[in-house]
C-alpha cells in the first residue's frame, strides 16, 4: 500500500493508501531549517515559514483561508533545526482538493512587500512569548549553549530578525525551497497517481536545483545560568548523543527510556516519588542527521537547585554501574507499545514516511523497527549509557532566581 515516485526534477513522493481510515494527512518537508543558517540570517527558514501563508499573486491569504475551511480542511507549519515542514489534514475525499490550493501555495508564494514588515512584528511577540516562559527560554539556552550556533534559537532573535530583508528572505527561498530538496508524504484513502498528479501540477516544472548546506561547527558552553524573577528553578543538564542515523541508536532509546522516560523511569522514581523534590523531571532525545542529544529538564524550587543537580548526577554515575534485565524488559514493552500505537495515528504515519525517506531512502516497516529493539543486549545499552554521559560533553543550564556556586 505504500508507493513512491520521484519526479525528473527530483522531487520525492510517497503514499500510503489507508481504505480503512476517513481522514489523511500530508506533509511537505524542505531540507532546510534553522541549524543550517548562516549567522548573518538567523531566523530566515522562520520568516520564511510564515511568509508562505501570505499568499501568491493570484491568491491572497484570506481567500486561500476560507477556501482551505470549505473544504473541511486545516493547515500548519513548522521549522527545525534542518527541516521545515507545511502540514495539511482533513477528510480523505477532500484532500486532494486541499492539496492543490497549499501546493499552489508553496510553489508560488510572493513575499508581498506589505505584508513583510508586519509579519516580522509577529514574530517579534511570539519571541517574547518565549522570553516570558522560563522553561522554553531554558530549553532554548541549553540547546544553544550544548550545540553552539548551529541551536541557535528557530525564531531567531529579535536583533537579526529585526535586520532580515525581503530581498534576503527571497533569496533564501530561491537557494533552498527547489523540488530537489522536498520530500511530499500523504497517508489516506487516495489513490497514489492523483497525488503525484496534483503535486507535478505546481512543482514539475521548476528545475532549481538546491544550493550546498553547510552545517556550522558545533561548539559548547558548559556552564550558562539566566537570572529570572519566578517562582521555579528550570534546570537543564544536556549530553551530545547518537545522531539519528547511527544504527545503535535503539540501544541508546532503549536505556534512557529507563533513566528518563515515565513516571517508572529511574530519574522519576528517585527525585520524585522518593525525595519529593521536584514535581516534574524527564529525559528526552533530540536527533538530526549531524548531532543528536539528551537533555534532562526538572523544575525545582530554588532553594534546592544544588541538591536536585547533586541527585540526577548521582543517578547517572549509578545508572553507568548497572542496568538490570527486567529494566530492560520494560523499556523494550514500552517503546514497542508506542511503536504500535504511533502505526494507527494518522499523523505518525506520515511522519515516518517522510523521515524513512529523507535518512534511509526507503521507508521501513514498524517490523523492522521493533526487530531492531527486541535485539538490544543489555550490554549495548551499557555501552551508549557510558559513551554519552561522559563530563566532557555536558553542558549545565539554570534559568531562575537561584545563584549558582
Amino acid at each position: 500500500m505504500i508507493r513512491k515516485t520521484i519526479l525528473p526534477n527530483g522531487l520525492r513522493i510517497i503514499t500510503e493508501k489507508t481504505p480503512y481510515l476517513r481522514g489523511a494527512v500530508a506533509h511537505l518537508r524542505f531540507g532546510i531549517g534553522s541549524g543550517l543558517e548562516p549567522f548573518r540570517l538567523w531566523g530566515v527558514a522562520h520568516v520564511l515559514e510564515h511568509m508562505v501563508f501570505k499568499g501568491t499573486p493570484t491568491m491572497d491569504q484570506v481567500v486561500f483561508g476560507n477556501e482551505i475551511a470549505r473544504l473541511g480542511c486545516s493547515t500548519n507549519a513548522s521549522t527545525g533545526f534542518e527541516s521545515t515542514t507545511f502540514e495539511i489534514d482533513g477528510p480523505a475525499e477532500t484532500i486532494l482538493q486541499g492539496l492543490d490550493l497549499f501546493a499552489a501555495l508553496i510553489a508560488g508564494f510572493h513575499v508581498p512587500a506589505e505584508e513583510f514588515d508586519k509579519e516580522k512584528d509577529v514574530i517579534q511577540e511570539e519571541w517574547k512569548m518565549y522570553r516570558d516562559d522560563p522553561s522554553a527560554w531554558g530549553e532554548d539556552l541549553a540547546y544553544h549553549s550544548l550545540l553552539g550556533n548551529y541551536a541557535h534559537p528557530t525564531i531567531g532573535t529579535p536583533e537579526s530578525v529585526d535586520a532580515l530583508t525581503r530581498r534576503q528572505v527571497l533569496e533564501f527561498s530561491q537557494a533552498y525551497y527547489t523540488p530537489d530538496n522536498l520530500v511530499v508524504g500523504l497517508v489516506g484513502n487516495v489513490e497514489h497517481e492523483a497525488v503525484v498528479e496534483v503535486l507535478a501540477k505546481h512543482f514539475g516544472g521548476n528545475a532549481r536545483k538546491s544550493q550546498n548546506l553547510r552545517v556550522p561547527p558545533l561548539s559548547q558552553i558548559k556552564s550558562r545560568h539566566e537570572e529570572e524573577e519566578c517562582e521555579q528553578e528550570q534546570v537543564f543538564l544536556g549530553f551530545r548523543a547518537p545522531a539519528i542515523q547511527r544504527p545503535d541508536l535503539p540501544a541508546f532509546d532503549t536505556a534512557m527510556t529507563i533513566f528518563g522516560g515515565d513516571s517508572w523511569s529511574r530519574l522519576f522514581q528517585r527525585l520524585r516519588n522518593e525525595l519529593g523534590l521536584v514535581y516534574t523531571v524527564e529525559g528526552g532525545y533530540s536527533g538530526w542527521q549531524h548531532v543528536g542529544t539528551y537533555m534532562i529538564y526538572a523544575g525545582c524550587q530554588p532553594s534546592e537547585t544544588d541538591r536536585v543537580l547533586a541527585e540526577i548526577l548521582h543517578e547517572i554515575d549509578r545508572f553507568q554501574r548497572d542496568i538490570t534485565e527486567d529494566e530492560l524488559l520494560r523499556s523494550k514493552a514500552m517503546l514497542r507499545a508506542s511503536l504500535l500505537m504511533s502505526s494507527d495515528q494518522l499523523g505518525n504515519k506520515v511522519q515516518k514516511l517522510v523521515d524513512d525517506e529523507v535518512l534511509w531512502g526507503e521507508w521501513r516497516p514498524y517490523e523492522r523497527d521493533i526487530a531492531d529493539l527486541e535485539g538490544v543486549t543489555r550490554e549495548d545499552a551499557l555501552r551508549l549509557v557510558h559513551e554519552v554521559f561522559h563530563d566532557t560533553q555536558m553542558t549545565r543550564v539554570t534559568v531562575g532566581p537561584y545563584q549558582p556556586k
